[in-house]
């Protein structure tokens, strides 16, 4: 372990250094971003890593865009829209100022062939889902799997058409309120049709050795703010700003930076020296430190706040004796979230009763045709407003209700967990608190990630340690997961109520009612059932350079760095606190 950990240090200390020997060497972007993951691609139809969507939401755009404050859809290249609720038509009118960053006018076929290209399986995209929710789009899809053209269905087949150069008519195939801010998102970006085609062969297929080629810098032709410049493996990707970006003007800084850090030590010790502006993923081993700065007012360029995500646990229903409501409403009860949120993780964890992460509620409003904006009202959730004892009161009672509470002969309840110190210190706070609470036995299971991911798929297992963080705003991408059959459900639960209220919301048209169905099937998931038992909302962090604005924490961690602009006051180079970072990072030990 130490000889890991000296080995580890030793590696930071290297990169480090060859940060500082080569400053002098390599040109600074106005706004340096330090990432811990080597993009493996900035193809904005194939990118899945946060780095790599970072890195496609600079260089190009959708249709729609997130607004940086409010976080709801606002124009982009289509400068206005209109939406037939009765035949689920949307008809966007693209601006005459969309441009490619060669000066070529962006048109809405080069949409119609973007979106045709996300939809097609040998692409291996892994967001492809979000266009099934066009009319045609799944079968579309599921024509091409075998690889067999003879089968292929008509690119007519999908509900997206090209009417002139301006225009895009995109038909549904059933209700999507949140479907404008799937528009913002890089799945659905157009990309410039000439510069991929130029590498299709006369059987019309693109070799595989020859697809990503369209990216290099010397090729790429993208619609956004900012243009790739460089690309050097392993170390860093360079942006520049877009001259013929329609919205030129809002740019802030003329050059960004993605450097390829080693780890996140090295990306804290990069930030630290002045190297880098901004960090995303802060070590584990300091990160409760800087938080605790920050709480204390003693450091400002730390941002931290709840996420659009929810730290659970999966209860494999299918096994007895977990497969009794009883007993899962009694193992609910038991954990006091408030100690786990506040003093086991202590980052500013949030105690969670439902499984819909309730601090984002407030970034999910809807505007009803009448003119109201509505939001989402979920279930308390079980034992939500009760005292500890009131709760641990009954929990005991449910477990006394339980099969395997009146059975007397007790095996133990397993709970698994993947080899993290967070994921460890959980479980065995939920293990001390239900051997406490309800006198049970409790074992610990611990599994390499890629063995607990298969033993998770195939039900073995009592209770697995589990997280989700939400695709788009809005609370189907919590709650269709639980639907019977659905892959993420993974807990052996099927409820006929649930599904049929889940199917009803996902074809409702009127956001209030499909809200209130959202709400009483996850009373039914939250109070009712528990096949999944929710512990705390997630948090995150970042560090940004007081130097610079335009960024603010948010709970979808969407941080769009192509609008970063200076203000404030500068950072100062921090040798001293430097040194002191590399000084914790080999003891070990927080700040």
């Amino acid at each position: 372990m130490i000889r890991g950990a000296a080995a580890a240090l030793v590696g930071s200390i290297a990169v480090l250094l060859a940060w500082l020997g080569l400053r002098a060497q390599t040109e600074r972007a106005d706004f340096v971003v330090a990432s811990d993951e080597e993009p493996r691609t900035i193809d904005p139809h194939r990118v899945s890593l946060l780095g790599e969507i970072q890195i496609a939401n600079a260089c190009w755009e959708g249709l729609t865009r997130l607004n940086p404050e409010t976080f709801l859809p606002e124009p982009a290249v289509a400068e206005r829209w209109d939406f037939d609720a009765e035949t689920l038509t949307y008809v966007f009118h693209l601006r005459e100022s969309a441009r490619w960053s060669n000066g070529e006018p962006l048109t809405a076929e080069h949409f119609r062939y973007s979106w045709l290209r996300s939809l097609d399986p040998r692409l291996g995209g892994q967001y492809y889902a979000l266009l099934l929710t066009l009319r045609g789009a799944a079968e579309y899809y599921q024509s091409r799997v075998n690889d067999d053209p003879s089968d292929d269905l008509s690119a007519t087949t999908v509900g997206v058409e090209a009417v002139g150069d301006r225009t895009l008519r995109v038909v549904l195939a059933r209700p999507c309120a949140y479907f404008l801010d799937l528009t913002s998102f890089a799945t659905l970006y157009p990309v410039y049709p000439p510069g991929i085609e130029r590498w299709r062969g006369a059987d019309g297929r693109i070799p595989l050795r020859q697809a990503h080629l369209w990216t290099r810098p010397e090729h790429i032709v993208c619609n956004g703010a900012f243009v790739p410049e460089r690309w050097e493996f392993k170390k860093r990707v360079l942006l520049r700003a877009n001259g013929h970006y329609w919205d030129s003007a809002s740019i802030g800084v003329k050059s960004i930076e993605f450097y390829s850090a080693a780890d996140a030590n090295a990306a804290l010790l990069a930030y630290e020296t002045g190297r880098v502006d901004f960090v995303r993923s802060i070590p584990k081993t300091t990160a409760r430190a800087l938080f605790a700065d920050q709480q204390a007012g003693r450091r400002s360029d730390l941002h931290s706040g709840p996420r659009f995500a929810t730290f659970f646990f999966r209860v494999n229903c299918s096994r007895p004796p977990l497969d009794d409501a009883e007993l899962r409403k009694a193992l609910w009860l038991a954990i006091d979230r408030e100690t786990l949120a506040e003093k086991v993780m202590g980052m500013g964890e949030q105690p969670a009763y439902t499984y819909v992460p309730k601090a984002s509620v407030p970034d999910m409003p809807r505007r009803l045709a009448d003119g109201r904006t509505i939001l989402y009202q979920p279930p308390a959730g079980l034992g939500a407003g009760l005292t500890v004892p009131e709760r641990e009161a009954l929990a005991r009672a449910h477990l006394a209700r339980s099969r395997y509470g009146q059975s007397g002969a007790q095996r133990p309840i397993e709970i698994m967990y993947a080899p993290f110190p967070d994921y460890q210190r959980v479980a065995e706070s939920v293990q001390s608190m239900w051997e406490r609470v309800l006198k049970i036995p409790v074992a610990l299971r611990v599994q390499e990630a890629k063995v607990l991911s298969s033993e998770v798929r195939n039900l073995r297992y009592d209770v697995v340690r589990s997280d989700w963080y939400g695709d788009y705003m809005d609370p189907g991408t919590f709650l269709d997961m639980f639907s019977t059959g659905n892959g993420q459900n993974r807990t052996g639960w099927s409820h006929a109520r649930y599904d049929e209220l889940v199917a009803a919301a996902a074809e409702e048209r009127d956001d209030e009612r499909r809200y209130a169905l959202f709400a009483e099937a996850e009373r039914i998931l939250c109070e009712e059932q528990a096949p999944i038992i929710p512990l705390f909302v997630r948090s995150g962090a970042f560090l940004l350079n007081p130097g610079f604005e335009g960024l603010r924490d948010n709970v979808q961690e969407s941080f769009p760095v192509h609008r970063v602009r200076r203000g404030g006051v500068p950072q100062p180079r921090r040798p001293r606190r430097a040194r002191r970072v590399l000084g914790a990072i080999g003891r070990g030990v927080t700040l």
